[in-house]
Order: C-alpha cells, then sequence, then structure tokens
C-alpha cells in the first residue's frame, strides 16, 4: 500500500477529516478497481480464449451467443474506446448478459444435483449386475466408521465426516421422521441472519430437485431429455441393460454439465472485470506512471485476443502479446492485501459516514464503487440487487419456510421412485446441520440404517462408497 493510500486509509477507518478523506480515498479506490479490472480482464480473456479454441465444438449454441455478444461489447467499450457518453449504455449490456448467464448458470447447478440424485440410486443397484464379497458385519463396519469420524479432534472436521457418511448411507427412516429432521436441523439456525438461512433452504430445494420446471425445459433440451428418462425407471425392477443405458445416460450428463459450467465460469468472470471497468469509467480523474503501463500492457492483450476472436484467427502468441503478460505477472498478488483493506474501508464509509459522503456528492461514485467490489469480489454470480441485511430468521418464520418445503416434498415424493425419494433424503441430509449430540447416537444411526437395509446390493454398495473416502 502507498503511503498517501495508507494515510487516507487510516484516516477513513478512524474517522479523521472525513470530508477531504473521503474523496481522495474514492478516487484512489476508483483508480485502483478500474486497474485490477482491467488486468484481470487481460489476463482471463486471454485464457478464456485458449479454453475456447480446445472446447468451443463441445459448447450448446447458447454458449457461442454469449461469446459474441461478449466479444462485440468489448470490441466497442474497450478496445474502439467508443464514445464515453455510450458507457450507461454498455453498462446496461453487460447487466443484460450478466443476468441471462447467471439465470443458466443456476439452472445448470440444479442439473448438477438432479444428475447426482440420480447416480446416487444408479450405484446402490449396481450390485444386481456384478460379483461381490460377503459384506462385513454390521456392528464391526459401525465401528470402524465410528473410528474414522472421531479420529480428529476438530469439531468442523467431525461435523463434516457425519454428513459425508449420512449422505452414503442406505436410508430406512420413515418420511415423517426425515421431516422431523429437517425442521429439528434448520431449527438450529433460528437466530441466524435470514441470508444464511435461505441459503440452506436454496440448497436443499436444488438437491430435492424442486427447482426443474416445466416451463425452463427448453433452455437445457438435452438435459430435460436425459432428466425425463431417468424419471421414468422403475429401480426395484430395473434389468441389467436399462442399468447400463441409465449409467451412460448419467455419464454423459455429468461430462456435458462440466463443460458447460466451466465455461459459464469463465465467462462470467469476464463479464464482471468488464462491468467493473465500465462503472469505473466516468470516475478516474488520476492515473499514476504504474497503472499506465499496466493498462497499456493488458489493453494490447485485450485488443489482440479480441481480434483473434473477430476474424477466428488462430495464431501463435506474437511476442508483444508475451512481453504484455509479463507486465502483468504479480500484479494480482501484490495488490491481494491492499484490496482487502479497500473494500473494508469502502465498507466502513457506507456503513457509517454514507451521509457525509451524500452531503459532498460521492453518492453515485459510492454506488458504483460498492458494485464494482460485488464484481470483483470472489463470489462471481453474487446478486448485485440485494441489499446487506441484519435481519435474522425468528421460529415463526422459519417454521412457515419448512413447512412450505416440507409440502413440496411431500409432493415431489408421490410421484418419485422409492429408490429416488431415498436419494433425494440422503442428499439433503448431508446438508444440514449436525443434530447428533454423542458418539452413541451417530453409531446408532450408522447401525439403524445398516440394519434396516434389506437390499443386500445397496447396502454393499453403501458400505464400499464410505470405505473408500475413509481410505482416502
Amino acid at each position: 500500500m502507498s503511503i498517501s493510500l495508507r494515510s487516507i486509509y487510516k484516516n477513513v477507518i478512524n474517522n479523521r477529516d472525513l470530508h477531504n478523506s473521503i474523496p481522495d480515498f474514492l478516487n484512489i479506490t476508483t483508480d485502483i478497481y478500474n486497474t485490477t479490472a482491467t488486468v484481470r480482464l487481460a489476463l482471463d480473456y486471454y485464457i478464456f480464449y485458449e479454453k475456447y479454441l480446445d472446447e468451443k465444438d463441445n459448447w450448446d449454441g447458447q454458449l457461442h451467443e454469449f461469446t459474441k455478444s461478449i466479444n462485440s461489447l468489448i470490441s466497442e467499450a474497450v478496445v474502439l474506446r467508443s464514445n464515453i457518453k455510450e458507457t450507461e449504455n454498455y453498462v446496461s449490456l453487460a447487466d443484460g448478459i450478466r443476468r441471462n448467464i447467471t439465470e443458466r448458470m443456476e439452472l445448470l447447478s440444479s442439473y448438477a444435483d438432479t444428475f447426482e440424485v440420480y447416480e446416487y440410486a444408479i450405484n446402490r443397484v449396481e450390485y444386481r449386475f456384478k460379483d461381490f464379497e460377503e459384506l462385513e458385519d454390521d456392528e464391526e463396519f459401525a465401528r470402524e466408521v465410528l473410528r474414522y469420524i472421531f479420529e480428529e479432534e476438530d469439531n468442523v472436521i467431525i461435523n463434516d465426516r457425519i454428513k459425508d457418511i449420512i449422505g452414503q448411507l442406505p436410508v430406512r427412516i420413515a418420511k415423517k421422521k426425515y421431516f422431523d429432521y429437517i425442521m429439528g436441523s434448520l431449527g438450529e439456525l433460528v437466530g441466524a441472519q435470514r441470508d444464511i438461512f435461505e441459503s440452506y433452504i436454496y440448497m436443499i430445494r436444488s438437491r430435492a430437485m424442486l427447482d426443474i420446471t416445466e416451463e425452463k425445459k427448453d433452455m437445457f433440451p438435452s438435459l430435460w431429455e436425459k432428466k425425463e428418462k431417468l424419471e421414468r425407471l422403475n429401480f426395484k425392477d430395473i434389468n441389467k441393460e436399462q442399468y447400463e443405458d441409465a449409467e451412460l445416460l448419467i455419464r454423459e450428463a455429468l461430462v456435458y454439465l462440466e463443460t458447460e459450467i466451466t465455461a459459464y465460469y469463465s465467462l462470467i468472470e469476464i463479464v464482471n472485470e468488464l462491468y467493473a471497468l465500465l462503472i469505473c469509467c466516468p470516475y478516474i480523474c488520476t492515473e499514476t506512471l504504474e497503472d499506465k503501463e499496466l493498462k497499456e500492457a493488458a489493453d494490447k492483450i485485450i485488443s489482440s485476443v479480441n481480434t483473434a476472436f473477430l476474424t477466428d484467427r488462430q495464431e501463435e502468441p506474437s511476442k508483444e502479446l508475451v512481453d504484455s503478460l509479463g507486465v502483468l505477472e504479480g500484479y494480482q498478488e501484490d495488490m491481494e492485501h491492499d484490496l482487502i483493506s479497500i473494500d473494508d474501508a469502502l465498507y466502513h464509509i457506507d456503513s457509517n459516514h454514507r451521509i457525509v459522503a451524500d452531503s459532498l456528492g460521492k453518492q453515485k461514485m459510492l454506488d458504483a464503487l460498492l458494485l464494482c467490489k460485488n464484481l470483483l469480489s470472489g463470489s462471481h454470480f453474487v446478486d448485485l440487487e440485494k441489499t446487506i441485511s441484519d435481519e435474522v430468521i425468528d421460529m415463526e418464520g422459519l417454521k412457515k419456510e419448512v413447512d412450505k418445503l416440507i409440502m413440496e416434498l411431500t409432493d415431489r415424493f408421490k410421484s418419485t421412485d422409492r429408490m429416488i425419494t431415498r436419494a433425494i433424503m440422503a442428499n439433503t441430509m448431508e446438508l444440514m446441520p449436525v443434530y447428533f449430540n454423542t458418539h452413541t447416537e451417530v453409531m446408532e444411526y450408522v447401525l439403524y440404517s445398516l440394519n434396516r437395509c434389506t437390499d443386500i446390493a445397496e447396502k454393499y454398495a453403501s458400505m464400499e462408497i464410505i470405505q473408500g473416502f475413509m481410505e482416502a
């Protein structure tokens, strides 16, 4: 951190000379955010182009459309540097692209959870069609599990291991007991921030396949078709041919999902950086020699990659491009601590000195920088419109939301194969806060699950999977 920035930062944090310190801090922050966004965009855009060359033939049409839109926007707004008056329009275009990418990514995440449920189920019938060794004694295996869970003293590790085990054990509890677990576990969140509670509900809904609805089927038609085929399976009477077809279908879906999700992560990084860069443009007032050198190198990279995209020309990187990449090397690591401090001071101004900032005519600038802070954070898909709230969830509000969730799960289970119902239970219970209080309760649950499972193939598969990650 430079001497001038450190001095201004201390003034802001210690509430000194705010009428001078706040404008100075916001000006410096604008330059740093703009430089950071430009450098990151150059590096990520270059990496994305390399991925594009390797994987573009496996992408769906919408990914190509997003890539085309982003390249066009970068060409106009960054490479050609069109009229500054157009910046607001460019920001609007970036925001629209970001919303569409986020919507598709959320659905891809739900599909990933859905096919994980079917993978769980298909793994449980695998040994109906394969030879396997004699099963280990239930009680001895339960002791091994208990030793594995509690061999560490760290409660976080212990809880994570309990969740892992629960997620793989045969599920043999009644639906009412399962719903009691949901209410009991989520009840532990009374008094927590509402955002945390809503995140748990969202994850449970996704793992329970509640968010992939008929009206979304055209967004990823190949995944919808695969899901529909799997829904028609009768796991109780499944034969070897159906098993093998389902296994192949799930494998294809997971490969497709990995390709798409990886590409969308790369796209959202580029869009966020472009968005942040554009938001800063109207407020840039100073530029150090170091910033100028970094931006010139970044601009050369962005221009070169953009030209390659638009002309569909594949060439080896030029010496000038390689040299420019060298100029940017190490910048992000060097700025990591400074960015943490800047984010902290920006939050401090917003929380404690919003009135002062507004009185200085810096309201729009502060809002723009707060938006940049979110865009350049590690949360790529953060909701930009969601305001930070200290609201906590009370028992009445929690019960209302959990009752609604249980009602939807009840409807889902009515039309779902029993094996899929069990898979949903296992995958969602794995998410919940640990509801065991003693070693004995854990031991009893493991033994109960094993003792009650009369499907030998399912039991063997579960034990094998658990043994695998206990030995990892």
